[in-house]
């Protein structure tokens, strides 16, 4: 459940009333994704929250995350996990395992260095709120797809930056996973290196590879 709510965060959802998308939200969407797109890398903190009232469940943890390009690594709830875009590593830290996989983007998984650009295919989106001297344009988007285990994700986009600050994924199954980014900071020097997983660095290290 943890890296599938991490992959889905940084991960950006079906209600049939929305006939057509929002032409405001198509602009405000835009703006967010011609900013990320034209930062080379970046680093960021974030908290999520998971909570669901029927079940009285509430659990938070905190994480960081390094994205450059079509990639990412990220760190959360004692995992590691590493994407080049090709390869993806899962590492355990209180078993020492390993899991590695080849990344196939048709397979569901939401790559959170994509998350910039994922409302442009297979989206509907609907602008809720942000008038005024709110912070936010608050968006919500939701799949085109009925089949999706989630019907909508909302987006708070912070209206002086243009970047995607907090955001909420609502499931079927009743959870709701709440986001919030700090620390954001954008870094020039990240490199291929800094995306591979290196088994030899962990003495002895289970490695299964189902490649």
């Amino acid at each position: 459940m943890r890296k599938f709510t991490l992959i889905m965060m940084l991960c950006v959802y079906s209600i049939s009333s929305f006939a057509q998308n929002d032409p405001k939200a198509k602009e405000i969407l835009d703006k967010m994704s011609k900013k990320y797109s034209n930062i080379p890398g970046f680093t960021a903190t974030f908290t999520q929250t998971l909570e669901n009232k029927m079940e009285d469940i509430t659990d938070t943890f905190k994480g960081e995350i390094v994205v450059s390009g079509d990639k990412f690594k990220a760190d959360v709830a004692g995992q590691l996990i590493v994407n080049n875009n090709e390869t993806v590593w899962t590492y355990l830290r209180d078993a020492n395992e390993v899991t590695i996989n080849n990344y196939d983007e048709e397979a569901g998984e939401m790559n959170p260095s994509k998350i910039y650009k994922a409302y442009q295919e297979g989206y509907k989106y609907l602008y809720m709120a942000g008038e005024g001297n709110a912070q936010y344009h608050v968006i919500d988007l939701v799949p085109e797809d009925k089949d999706e285990s989630f019907y909508k994700i909302r987006l708070k986009i912070d209206k002086k930056t243009n970047l995607l600050d907090k955001w909420t994924i609502f499931d079927r199954a009743g959870n709701i996973f709440n986001y919030e980014v700090t620390n954001f900071k954008v870094v020039n020097s990240l490199t291929a290196e800094d995306f591979v997983f290196d088994p030899s660095e962990y003495p002895d290290i289970e490695v299964l590879d189902f490649r």
